[in-house]
This record gives C-alpha cells, structure tokens and sequence, in this order.
C-alpha cells in the first residue's frame, strides 16, 4: 500500500490485492500511519488498481473506516471496479461511507 499526502487529504493506494494475504502487511502500515501526526482530514482508499478483493479485505476496509471514524476524519473509497462496488452495494457499506468508481 502506497500514502500519499494531498494537503489534507490522506490517499492510500492499495496496489494488491485486498486479500488475506496482504492485509497483516497493510494493518501494519495503519499503525505506522495512525501512530505518527494526523494532520490529514480525510482517508481515501484508492482501489483503483485492485482487482480482487475477499472476506479479510472487507474487514480491513470496515476496520479503516471506524479507525478513521473514531479520529474525527472523513472516510471514502475510491476507484473500486464494479464488482467490488456491487459487493460493497450488495453489504450496505455505501451507506456507511462514500463509495466512488
């Protein structure tokens, strides 16, 4: 997973995967990530090079947007292919945070 830092705009690109077995590296990239100045406003996680995603990645996303929740930031997704957006649909996440192609 990649950051990048657009003002107050915090974008990570996921480049994998969102699979069981990519997550335990990205978790750790989170606890870099929240445990550093979190002088950004906003997460967006940018799926737009993301192909596959299963029930671990799905997890992982749900726990970004509580932990970005809980530190009084914004919370989207980005670049989600249409079978993830049907999947994200299909568990109402898009009525928890905003879910873009």
């Amino acid at each position: 997973m990649e950051e990048q830092l657009l003002g107050s705009c915090l974008r990570l690109i996921v480049v994998e995967g969102l699979t069981a077995n990519n997550v335990s590296k990205f978790n750790d990239k989170l606890e870099s990530i929240f445990g550093s100045d979190l002088s950004f406003s906003e997460i967006v996680l940018d799926l737009a090079n993301t192909k596959n995603i299963d029930s671990v990645g799905v997890t992982f996303v749900i726990g970004l947007y509580k932990r970005t929740e809980a530190s009084s930031k914004h919370f989207s997704v980005s670049g989600a292919s249409a079978d993830i957006l049907s999947l994200f649909r299909l568990m109402k996440l898009d009525q928890f945070f905003e879910v873009c192609e």
